[in-house]
Formats: structure tokens, sequence, C-alpha cells
């Protein structure tokens, strides 16, 4: 393997040698060249679970070296992990067999106005909008108020629906109660 190389004063880069051995270049311009000999510094040893190698190379013109070395650096420290997002797909599946659905269905079937059967329709859609990924969270919120207040839902209807916002991390999103006026 080669040990010697050309430095470019000039353009501050290394060049290949000119020649396939050590031996001195004849003619060489010593005012654009300056010869060096490249080290190859070996692995350092290091913990891959807790560290990693930076490679480095660069010039020591007082030595005449071109050197290649390598560097022990800590990982970095991972960010802490994000929070659950929102999981349209865990709430709809607890919805559709849960007792507070059943209430629902029971409630719009036996109305005599097509109000909570209208209200239902649009919590239905604004859902399935969910679904598809294309959530709009003031529709679905407008959704939620509008098919709650066409219903007459019992307080443990109430909680086991607020059970299910939680779980699918959306009481953070959705609110059962719209804001007083």
């Amino acid at each position: 393997m080669m040990t010697k190389a050309l430095w470019d004063l000039i353009d501050e880069k290394l060049v290949p040698y000119p020649r396939h051995d050590d031996e001195p270049v004849v003619g060489l311009d010593t005012e654009r060249y300056a010869v060096v000999t490249v080290v190859r510094k070996p692995l350092p040893v290091y913990d891959p679970a807790v560290e990693f190698l930076v490679p480095s190379q660069g010039i020591d013109l007082d030595a005449l070296e071109y050197v290649y070395e390598w560097f022990v650096e800590p990982l970095p420290v991972p960010p802490p992990p994000l929070p659950p997002g929102p999981n349209y797909y865990s709430f709809y599946a607890a919805l559709l067999i849960s007792s507070v659905y059943q209430a629902v269905l029971t409630e719009v079937l036996s109305a005599v106005s097509p109000a909570p059967a209208g209200a239902l329709a649009v919590f239905v859609s604004a859902m399935q909008d969910c679904l598809a990924l294309r959530a709009n969270p003031d529709a679905m919120q407008q959704a939620i108020w509008l098919l709650l207040a066409q219903l007459n839902l019992s307080e443990e209807n109430l909680e086991e629906l607020q059970q299910m916002l939680e779980d699918a991390n959306l009481a953070s999103v959705y609110v059962l109660t719209p804001p007083a006026p």
C-alpha cells in the first residue's frame, strides 16, 4: 500500500503520489507540492451500545503527515418518546361493542323525531373521516355535541364514553360537554 501522497499547497488538497512506489519524485515542484506520509490510524476500541466512531482526516504540515483517524463519540441521547397519539380505530371498536352504543341505537330507533337519527348520521360520517385519516377535530367535536344533545344518555353511559375517549388518547382532543354560552 502506498504510504506517500502529495499535498497541494496552493489548492490545499491531497493528490495521489505520481509514482507506484515511495521513491522520490524527480523534478517535483516543491513550491506547490509537499510530500507527505499517509498515516491510517487503527480503529479505536469502543462500545457500540453507547458510542460511535467519527472518521477524521487532516494534514499536519509540521510532521508532513496526512492522517486518517477515528474519534470515539458518545451516542446522542434519544429524545423522550412521544406520547401516544389519538387512536380513532380503538375508540370506534370499543364504541361499537359498548353499552353506550346500544343505548344510542335504542334511543334513535324509538325516537319520534328524526333529529336523533340525523345526529347519529353526522357523528358516523365524522367518525368515518377520522378512520380514513382525514380527521377534522372541529367537525368531530361538533358531531359529538350534536349527538349528545339529541340523546338522554345516563351518567353511567357518559362515564363509559369518557373512559373510551381516554383509553384511545382522545380525551385531550374531545370533550363531552360543550362550553357554556
